[in-house]
């Protein structure tokens, strides 16, 4: 913290420094100072700076220069635009509280897994990646589509789970068009993970139905009497598989959320002030300034 410290100290003006510095230094090496006292010790730097004739106008300055190449900066880096869509799972059957996590984890992993991110990838109607198809191994274009997509849960309710899928790209359009893309692949993932569990549930009611008549057979030849047998039909025939919903479909981005335009210029805002700074704090001539009692 005493280095901190000395570095706002430099901040001063010239004159000051060559009249009160060495006691000042001599005070932070004796004292420990935290950073609300480097605070103070900043701010009286640029109200001591402010009572130089030539700062206002060379802060002036290099702020508004600094704000212009923030700008200027900002306009060189590819805006990035953000597409969004909401979808709902809920479960299929009247009895069922909830839809489990595992559920809905195993329904993103498959919907974003390497398979379903290529094809997305190579679909020539979206065209996306196309610069960097040409020079990356697919691999690491499967990884740049990754982080670029992201899920985001919300808050459930009445045993629904509701999720975002947000992806950003450098064309609106095809941002959205991607979003498209990405809705409809949860919704074949959902309906393949839903005929998965209705082939099982149709193998278990063969097997129930198998052990059932062995039961029955071996009831009837010790001569007890067994109650009717349960027709496989007679488990049920609903879907297995959860409903999976669309609740706010794909948007199309007006803005881009990359980059962030009035950050870059309030950053080369604050640099070109502190240029002034540091600039008239080396000032081998300063004019003559008031100095407090």
């Amino acid at each position: 913290m005493r280095r901190v410290a000395k570095l706002v100290i430099r901040l001063y003006p010239r004159q000051w420094r060559a009249r009160y510095g060495e006691e000042f230094e001599t005070l932070i090496e004796d004292s420990s100072p935290g950073w609300r006292a480097m605070l103070d010790l900043l701010k009286e730097a640029i109200r001591m700076q402010m009572h130089v004739p030539a700062f206002p106008k060379l802060a002036a300055i290099l702020s508004m220069t600094g704000l212009a190449v923030g700008f200027a900066l900002s306009l060189l880096i590819t805006p990035v635009y953000m597409s969004t869509a909401e979808m709902q799972l809920s479960p299929a059957f009247a009895g069922s509280s909830a839809v489990g996590p595992d559920v809905v984890q195993r329904l993103v992993e498959q919907a974003l897994s390497r398979t379903s991110l290529s094809m997305i990838i190579q679909d020539p109607r979206l065209d996306i990646y196309n610069s960097e198809r040409a020079h990356m191994p697919t691999e690491n274009v499967i990884e740049r589509m990754r982080r670029d997509v992201r899920i985001e849960m919300r808050p459930p309710g009445n045993g629904n789970v509701r999720f975002r899928i947000l992806f950003s790209y450098r064309d609106p359009q095809k941002a959205r068009a991607t979003v498209q893309a990405l809705v409809d692949r949860f919704i074949n993932v959902n309906l393949e993970m839903g005929v998965n569990t209705d082939q099982q549930l149709e193998s278990y009611r063969g097997e129930l139905g198998r052990l059932e008549a062995r039961v029955a057979g071996l009831e009837k030849r010790l001569g007890i009497a067994s109650p009717p047998l349960i027709q496989p039909a007679e488990l049920g025939s609903a879907r297995a598989g959860d409903i999976l919903a669309v609740l706010d479909p794909p948007s199309l981005p007006a803005r881009p959320v990359k980059p962030a335009r009035a950050a870059f210029g309030a950053s080369g805002f604050g640099a070109g002030f502190a240029a002034a700074l540091v600039i008239a704090s080396l000032r081998r001539r300063p004019p003559a300034i008031p100095f407090p009692a």
